[in-house]
């Protein structure tokens, strides 16, 4: 299998390029693997599996801060929040003969087996296609002590599997919530005794698993309207949300994208109306104002080929109203700001964001999103 390096978001990172028969036999096992996966039981896991996303994830979270705020009231005591993930878990995973991930791999593949085990030929197969004979430009060929074979099919189960133990135990604790999407892992309880018997659990376990955590990205939030950091263990600081996974959890329970993706989707609208501001400077400003509104109003279309890159992906995850209303906001201030050419909220007074909608037609974000 030839190895390859490509740079990723300024990273470089090792591409293995599989044979085509590697490709259809790997994804065959992927799809057995994964079915038993899910039989032998993946507590809390959420990657690569049917159904499943980061957006099942962060839903769920959101489900258990409701639950949480609905018990203990809007002003009641913080839910105390654990994020995390490993360090550098693709490239120094032990894969080597004695690494605790064939135990796990092992006893996952074995069920269903009509004799109760493999027999070595596929075994043989299995760790074949997971750690793989790898050959580099110059032609040495090698197997990989560490790292996952990034680019073969069986690469994202091994991510599911490798600390099952760790995703076990933490469940086990009774009350919690834990979620794990690949190397990223939220833990949170009402009670800060249940979050440092988390910890001490993983430390616990993540030696053997051959898995470190990260620390540069870890976050102990204390989860309530005040902000508040917790008195008793300061390493929890104060917050009234939770970003996660590309997604944002409010105190109340509420969603939306995360800040970075808002700014994004906000900020390719606004590109596009600066592109049409040339194009209409002769008209009057009532007139450049429609000719916006109506453009504007094709990127909010997400039946539209021109639809603005995000909407759906707003639309289907934002439950926070808040979030949106500032969102049309912004987007009303923008058109007003290019059709009368005056900064910041100036324009308002001859083009008010209600003559906008009523007279003008302007789509709301809030509006499409209680459509659904």
């Amino acid at each position: 299998m030839d190895l390859r390096f490509r740079e990723y978001n300024g990273k470089l990172r090792a591409v293995h390029l599989p044979a085509f028969i590697d490709h259809v036999v790997g994804s065959a096992l992927f799809q057995l693997l994964s079915h038993n996966a899910r039989c032998h039981g993946l507590p809390g896991v959420y990657s690569y599996l049917p159904g499943l996303t980061n957006v099942a994830a962060t839903r769920a979270l959101a489900g258990f801060v409701r639950a949480h705020r609905k018990r203990v009231g809007v002003k009641g005591p913080p839910l105390y929040v654990l994020q995390s993930d490993f360090e550098h878990y693709g490239d120094d995973l032990p894969v080597g003969p004695g690494a605790a991930l064939w135990r796990i791999l092992r006893e996952v593949a074995t069920l269903g087996s009509p004799a109760g085990e493999l027999g070595p030929e596929v075994w043989d197969l299995i760790t074949s296609l997971a750690r793989p004979v790898v050959r580099d430009r110059d032609g040495t060929e090698f197997t990989r002590l560490y790292g996952t074979a990034m680019g073969t099919p069986l690469v994202p189960i091994i991510g599911n599997l490798a600390v099952i133990p760790m995703d076990a135990a933490i469940v086990a604790i009774d009350g919690i919530f834990y979620a794990r999407y690949n190397d990223d892992f939220i833990v949170a309880h009402p009670d800060l005794a249940a979050l440092h018997e988390a910890d001490a659990r993983i430390d616990a376990l993540l030696g053997d698993l051959g898995v470190k955590r990260k620390p540069t990205k870890e976050f102990r939030t204390a989860l309530s309207g005040s902000g508040l950091s917790c008195a008793s263990d300061p390493t929890y600081r104060g917050r009234d949300r939770i970003d996660c996974l590309g997604l944002s959890v409010t105190h109340a329970g509420t969603m939306t994208l995360a800040p970075n993706r808002l700014r994004r989707f906000i900020g390719r609208i606004a590109t596009r109306i600066d592109a049409a501001s040339s194009a209409l400077a002769p008209l009057p400003v009532s007139e450049r104002a429609r000719h916006l509104v109506l453009a504007t109003n094709v990127m909010l279309d997400a039946a539209s080929p021109f639809a603005v890159p995000g909407l759906h992906g707003l639309l289907q995850t934002t439950t926070d109203r808040g979030v949106l209303k500032d969102l049309d906001f912004r987007i009303a201030r923008k058109i007003v700001q290019v059709a009368t050419e005056r900064p910041g909220v100036r324009g308002f007074r001859v083009l008010s964001p209600a003559a906008l909608r009523r007279d003008m037609g302007l789509v709301s974000l809030v509006h499409l999103r209680n459509l659904r």
